[in-house]
């Protein structure tokens, strides 16, 4: 009659051709370490704070932690959706100097900080003429309504589909046109880390 097996010696038995890298689990960790370092960072602001920790760091440890900093501050550059949002892009060039001097990604920033400036003010822009441009509509399909149905309808221009379609082809075409300088920076980044997005 044929051996009994236990669950775990069949577990044993298909695993056990598996082996544990130690080092890619202890790299995932190292980058995981500098995942939260970078994200207190964003939080407090404090780039000093974030280069001493950094510099704290063990050597051996040091190229993962960098990743995973870097990993995180480059996500977080993205078009602002208002003023403040531009504070936020000078706190990650700060930031990335921090970590890496010496190249020049503080000026670098500087100028990403006036480009996103630059796309606020022309999506406001934007917003005003395309507001300009369909508001007579409005008013007219308000008129329209009220004198077929004999009473006033309020109406908000974000509820008109002519509007609403106009104004998604304008945001999209201008996010197209501002999104280039985000991929522009991110691959500046690492081109001077020599790291790769995962």
């Amino acid at each position: 009659m044929g051996e009994i097996k236990s669950a775990l010696e069949i577990a044993l038995e298909k695993t056990a051709h598996i082996e544990g890298d130690l080092s890619s689990i202890q790299n995932r960790e190292y980058r995981n370490d500098g995942k939260r370092l970078a994200n207190h960072y964003l939080e407090t602001g404090d780039a000093e704070e974030l280069k001493k920790s950094f510099d704290n760091t063990a050597s051996d440890r040091r190229e993962s932690v960098l990743e995973g900093a870097v990993s995180i501050l480059l996500a977080a550059v993205k078009l602002p959706v208002e003023e403040s949002d531009t504070e936020k892009t000078a706190r990650i060039g700060a930031g990335l100097e921090a970590l890496i001097p010496g190249q020049g990604i503080a000026a670098m920033f500087g100028q990403v900080e006036q480009i996103f400036k630059q796309y606020l003010s022309e999506w406001e822009q934007t917003k005003s003429a395309l507001e300009q441009q369909f508001m007579p509509k409005l008013r007219a399909k308000q008129q329209e309504i009220a004198r077929r149905y004999g009473q006033a309808v309020p109406m908000e221009l974000n509820q008109d589909p002519e509007y609403a379609s106009a104004f998604s082809r304008a945001k999209r075409a201008l996010d197209d046109k501002y999104g280039m300088v985000v991929d522009e920076v991110r691959s500046r980044i690492q081109e001077i880390t020599g790291m790769h997005e995962e």
